[in-house]
């Protein structure tokens, strides 16, 4: 399909869900990632971890739309800071030092996020949220040339609001695409999914 129908038919849809809610709450969101990447079993010479994860910044926008009571879906856009510090066994890697064969690749990048969740909520004041979360890659700091531009997850979370407008957030989000490529005729070889969990705080105007 291309891509600026399937932007107008989610601006559409968008659109009639916002004339459709009974009630709607704009806000913002700051807080921190710890995320990983998972790399395929196949992949040579590639030693990630949790223990290796990296702790990134998080911030964003988002709406809510209020269905009914219990019901409400929730677009966003975000930047999120993403990525892990990885091992690599190869002499020729950008880090490597004469005497040791092994790199500390830390491998940052930015990815511009839209979440769509779908919410549930329990009281006024609790609520859960599940949905889908499309991503194209902005920044890149090392290995370079080696991420995927678009990348695509699914996320889960719980949402506490202290007072009408503060609130915090704990997320998880796993990757459905690879965020790295195979790129054979470099010397990273691999393809792996990201994952985090991401805490913030909600601050609804």
């Amino acid at each position: 399909m291309n891509k600026k129908i399937l932007l107008l038919l989610i601006s559409l849809l968008l659109g009639s869900i916002a004339i459709q809610a009974q009630q709607s709450k704009y806000g913002f969101r700051l807080g921190l990632n710890y995320s990983d990447i998972d790399f395929d079993d196949n992949s040579s010479g590639i030693f990630g971890g949790d223990k290796d994860a990296r702790i990134g910044f998080a911030a964003g926008f988002f709406a809510t739309y209020f269905l009914s009571e219990k019901f409400s879906i929730q677009p966003e856009i975000q930047y999120s800071s993403q990525g892990e510090k990885t091992q690599v066994l190869n002499k020729e890697s950008v880090n490597v030092a004469a005497n040791n064969p092994r790199s500390f690749d830390r491998l940052n990048y930015g990815v511009l996020q839209v979440p769509i969740l779908f919410n549930y909520h329990i009281t006024n004041n609790l609520h859960i949220s599940v949905g889908p979360q499309a991503g194209i890659l902005i920044w890149e700091w090392e290995r370079a040339g080696n991420y995927e531009i678009f990348q695509f997850s699914g996320i889960g979370g719980i949402g506490y609001y202290f007072t009408d407008n503060l609130g915090v957030d704990l997320r998880a989000s796993y990757g459905l695409t690879d965020v790295i490529k195979t790129n054979s005729t470099s010397t990273f070889d691999a393809t792996g999914v990201n994952h985090y969990l991401q805490l913030t705080l909600s601050y609804r105007l």
